[in-house]
Protein backbone atom coordinates (compact mmCIF):
# COMPACT_ATOMS: atom_id res chain seq x y z
CA UNK A 1 0.00 0.00 0.00
CA UNK A 2 1.36 3.44 -0.92
CA UNK A 3 2.11 6.03 1.73
CA UNK A 4 -0.49 8.37 0.17
CA UNK A 5 -3.15 5.66 0.41
CA UNK A 6 -2.32 5.02 4.06
CA UNK A 7 -2.58 8.72 4.87
CA UNK A 8 -5.91 8.92 3.03
CA UNK A 9 -7.19 5.97 5.07
CA UNK A 10 -6.06 7.58 8.34
CA UNK A 11 -7.76 10.85 7.36
CA UNK A 12 -10.95 9.00 6.46
CA UNK A 13 -10.93 7.00 9.69
CA UNK A 14 -10.34 10.11 11.81
CA UNK A 15 -13.15 11.99 10.11
CA UNK A 16 -15.52 9.07 10.77
CA UNK A 17 -14.37 8.88 14.39
CA UNK A 18 -15.11 12.60 14.83
CA UNK A 19 -18.57 12.24 13.32
CA UNK A 20 -19.37 9.13 15.38
CA UNK A 21 -18.30 10.86 18.60
CA UNK A 22 -20.51 13.85 17.87
CA UNK A 23 -23.49 11.67 16.94
CA UNK A 24 -23.13 9.57 20.11
CA UNK A 25 -23.21 12.71 22.22
CA UNK A 26 -20.78 11.24 24.74
CA UNK A 27 -17.78 13.42 24.00
CA UNK A 28 -15.15 14.64 26.40
CA UNK A 29 -13.40 17.97 26.36
CA UNK A 30 -10.34 16.22 24.93
CA UNK A 31 -12.48 14.68 22.15
CA UNK A 32 -13.91 18.11 21.29
CA UNK A 33 -10.40 19.52 21.13
CA UNK A 34 -9.31 16.77 18.71
CA UNK A 35 -12.37 17.45 16.54
CA UNK A 36 -11.79 21.22 16.65
CA UNK A 37 -8.16 20.82 15.65
CA UNK A 38 -9.02 18.35 12.88
CA UNK A 39 -11.49 20.84 11.40
CA UNK A 40 -9.03 23.71 11.77
CA UNK A 41 -6.16 21.75 10.21
CA UNK A 42 -8.39 20.95 7.24
CA UNK A 43 -9.51 24.58 6.93
CA UNK A 44 -13.14 23.77 7.70
CA UNK A 45 -15.03 26.76 9.03
CA UNK A 46 -18.56 28.08 9.06
CA UNK A 47 -20.43 31.31 9.55
CA UNK A 48 -23.71 31.34 11.45
CA UNK A 49 -26.75 31.60 9.19
CA UNK A 50 -30.16 32.74 10.33
CA UNK A 51 -32.76 30.02 10.93
CA UNK A 52 -30.16 27.28 11.43
CA UNK A 53 -29.01 25.59 14.62
CA UNK A 54 -25.63 27.30 14.33
CA UNK A 55 -27.35 30.64 13.84
CA UNK A 56 -29.45 30.06 16.96
CA UNK A 57 -26.32 29.17 18.93
CA UNK A 58 -24.63 32.37 17.79
CA UNK A 59 -27.68 34.41 18.85
CA UNK A 60 -27.68 32.77 22.28
CA UNK A 61 -24.07 33.74 22.99
CA UNK A 62 -23.63 36.91 25.06
CA UNK A 63 -22.09 39.98 23.49
CA UNK A 64 -18.35 39.99 24.17
CA UNK A 65 -18.56 43.47 25.72
CA UNK A 66 -20.89 42.05 28.38
CA UNK A 67 -18.52 39.22 29.22
CA UNK A 68 -15.07 40.79 29.12
CA UNK A 69 -14.21 44.20 30.51
CA UNK A 70 -11.67 45.62 28.10
CA UNK A 71 -9.10 48.03 29.43
CA UNK A 72 -8.83 51.42 27.76
CA UNK A 73 -5.79 51.83 25.55
CA UNK A 74 -3.30 54.24 27.04
CA UNK A 75 -2.25 57.17 24.88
Amino acid sequence: MKKQDVLADVHDMLSHWCLDKLREGDVSTADLNVIRQFLKDNQINAQPVEDTEFGELAKALPEIENVVAFQKKRA
